[in-house]
């Protein structure tokens, strides 16, 4: 499923999350072993016990797919694992917007597994994905509104997508490698 179809589900289902957010979160929670996908996506059941609506059950069943697909092409280390954000058919802005708050995303979704499930990453031995995710901190502080969309920014945006890109395969291999 393509961004934009995925983020009209997300809209008609009334989830405020953004679709770059809950994908780079998904993707920390894939990368360090977790399975703990509840902050980034909708339950089955309200907080009273009843069913949710529709458009969130779709949504859901959507983002199961996502899930499920990215573990499998991680796992495969392929290299064929995407990011979820919009094409190039967008502006430069709004995917180099998106691409920050992908990487908001995935930094929310480790801080939530060291403060929620008490999960470390040891600088030492694991120097290479410490020193990512804060290049991915520093891509999250991204100002999409300083760039003006010429050819050379272009090209920087798409090698910075292809650094996140690797830089998720390279966490999820030396998480998994244990």
């Amino acid at each position: 499923m393509d961004f934009d179809k995925l983020d009209e589900l997300r809209k008609s289902a009334s989830i405020d999350m953004s679709l770059p957010e809950t994908h780079g979160g998904v993707c920390s929670q894939i990368c360090f072993q977790s399975d703990h996908f509840d902050e980034f996506v909708p339950l089955d059941n309200s907080d009273d016990g009843s069913t949710v609506s529709v458009q969130i059950a779709t949504y859901r069943k959507a983002l199961k797919k996502i899930i499920e697909r990215d573990l499998n092409k991680l796992k495969d280390g392929d290299l064929s694992f995407e990011l979820i954000i919009p094409d190039e058919t967008n502006s430069i802005q709004e995917r180099a917007e998106a691409l920050s708050i992908w990487c908001q995303g995935f930094v929310d979704g480790v801080s939530f597994l060291m403060t929620e499930h008490d999960f470390k990453i040891d600088q030492d031995q694991k120097k290479e994905s410490f020193e990512i995710i804060e290049d991915f901190t520093q891509i999250s502080t991204l100002d999409s509104h300083s760039i003006s969309g010429e050819v050379d920014e272009e090209l920087s945006l798409m090698e910075l997508i292809e650094f996140v890109r690797l830089s998720v395969q390279m966490i999820y291999d030396e998480f998994r490698s244990d």
